[in-house]
């Protein structure tokens, strides 16, 4: 099965030079092969409710206010589907970042995407008792989404 992961903004989020997101899929045979996205935010500017801050997958780099441009919605691009071994595993989702430090910041500011082969979306947020947010240090966190994965 491929799946990606999306981190979507909820409410206004505020992003300035130097916020990143790194965020991977894993399993207990490790990394998820070509899971690793990179999001970085070379500039000041707001992502507005249902942008996406971050996805798995692929490198984005924001250089250039969209919005202000006139070129459409600010946010990074669409998470990249990576293999997961499914059924099976547990399936973990790690984020690391510099924006929200504290728990209760992701949870109220940001949603999630759960993308698999087929076009299907699932979102959630942290709070949803189908996932399980682990909290590993200031900033870095695994959200377990295996039962999310078997519904």
């Amino acid at each position: 099965m491929k799946i990606g992961l999306e981190l979507v903004a909820h409410r206004p989020v505020e992003v300035r030079l130097g916020t990143f997101f790194e965020t991977w899929i894993a399993t207990a045979g490790g990394c998820a092969r070509r899971s690793l996205g990179r999001d970085e935010y070379h500039l000041r500017l707001a992502i507005a409710p249902g942008g996406r801050l971050a996805a798995t997958g692929r490198t984005h780099i924001c250089q250039v206010d969209l919005e202000a441009a006139g070129l459409g919605p600010n946010g990074a691009r669409q998470a990249l589907l990576a293999p997961v071994p499914w059924p099976g595993d547990q399936v973990l989702w790690g984020i690391r970042t510099n924006c929200f430090l504290d728990p209760a910041d992701l949870r109220a500011s940001a949603r999630a995407r759960l993308l698999t082969e087929g076009g299907r979306v699932r979102e959630f947020d942290f709070a949803d008792d189908r996932v399980d947010l682990q909290v590993v240090a200031p900033g870095r966190y695994l959200i377990d989404v295996t039962r999310l994965l078997a519904e």
